[in-house]
């Protein structure tokens, strides 16, 4: 479920200029979902989605990703970048910090950081 408050249909790409709310629901339970947020989206058919500004990607257990800039890649439901990113778990505590990019699965659960640095609780 998309929202968004300008969409802009081209012959070879779909714009949103002014940002998007986006709910990726699970297709086995549908309350589960991806939600992702941001500033600026560009999408060629459909598959591929170059994301800028304010990203904010959280999956169903509240751990999420902050970043600028991200890629996705929805036919291999992968994500990946070469910036600052930031993650942090809900349910634990850890925060990472990734400042070469990232590479992951649209839902959070195998994520690949590039040169990174962490907090980890202690219990």
């Amino acid at each position: 479920m998309i929202y968004s408050p300008i969409i802009k249909e081209y012959a070879l790409y779909t714009l949103f200029p002014n940002g998007l709310n986006l709910f990726i629901y699970d297709k086995k339970n549908t309350n589960k979902y991806t939600y992702l947020s941001a500033n600026w989206v560009k999408s060629v058919d459909k598959i591929f989605y170059h994301i800028k500004g304010n990203i904010i990607i959280m999956n169903d257990k509240g751990d999420f990703l902050k970043t600028d800039e991200i890629f996705w890649d929805s036919k291999n439901q992968k994500i990946f970048n070469e910036k600052y990113t930031k993650i942090v778990s809900n349910s634990d505590g850890i925060i990472l910090h990734a400042t070469n990019g990232i590479e992951a699965s649209e839902d959070l659960k195998k994520i690949i950081l590039k040169n990174i640095s962490g907090t980890f609780p202690i219990k």
